[in-house]
């Protein structure tokens, strides 16, 4: 009796590839990850479903690592003392951000703030209830998560290899300031929005990036992203 052998499917030998480039050039290939998410990011802010896609892509960028290298990419444990250091910090910088720019841009359109709550309207049509838990489950657990996953986690680890911590902090605030146009300011066009919410958010990213640094882990990021969104969801529904 004889066995045949399956052959590798297609969709894992480009997966395999994939692993071999960033383990190879991690800098060239956390780039063009970077490119591909930012260029869907940012389209979104014209298609829903586009931003959709880009939240479940940051997420998917964990495939460019085997499960050996998971770990250093911050999926993992983290000490709960740096971790709540850090998410101080984070919250400080947050609430830094939303005075300063309700300070600069009023409470109006042109305050990037108050679009956050916005983008989550029509989510479950006809049920208030039900969107506002979609708006609470997303900016509290799902995007926190995606999003530390790629920008504190494999991207900051493909930086931090080769550049050291500093400049991984620094990279990953920048590219996670950068997508975030697809969220505020381009449809509608508004440069005021734009001219606010890039410092603010680069700001929050520095934060996270420390956090990153002090626990070692971007879970621990996630944690202080989501409750720090979820203080900002109270902050500018409540002054509304």
């Amino acid at each position: 009796m004889t066995t045949t052998r399956r052959r590798t499917p297609a969709a894992g030998s480009a997966l395999t590839r994939l692993r071999h480039h960033h383990a190879t050039f991690p800098l060239a290939s956390a780039a063009a990850l970077f490119a591909v998410l930012a260029v869907v990011r940012i389209a979104g802010a014209y298609a829903f479903p586009l931003m959709v896609l880009s939240v479940a892509l940051s997420a998917a960028v964990l495939l460019a690592l085997p499960r050996t290298g998971w770990a250093a990419a911050g999926l993992c444990r983290f000490p709960v003392l740096p971790a709540l250091l850090g998410t101080a910090l984070v919250a400080l910088v947050y609430a830094e951000s939303y005075l300063a720019t309700r300070a600069a841009f009023g409470e109006g359109d042109d305050n990037w703030t108050v679009w956050v709550p916005r983008l989550f309207e029509d989510m479950v049509p006809g049920v208030p209830l039900l969107g506002t838990l979609a708006m609470l489950l997303s900016m509290g657990v799902l995007v926190p998560l995606c999003e530390e996953i790629c920008y504190r986690g494999v991207l900051y680890r493909a930086v931090e290899e080769r550049r050291g911590t500093y400049q991984a902090i620094v990279t990953t605030a920048v590219a996670w300031s950068v997508v975030h146009l697809g969220d505020y300011g381009l449809n509608p066009f508004n440069l005021r929005v734009i001219c606010g919410v890039l410092p603010s958010v680069f700001l929050m990213g520095l934060a996270l990036g420390v956090c990153r640094a002090l626990t070692g882990s971007a879970l621990a990021c996630a944690v202080a992203q989501g409750s720090c969104n979820l203080l900002l969801l109270w902050a500018v529904t409540g002054s509304g």
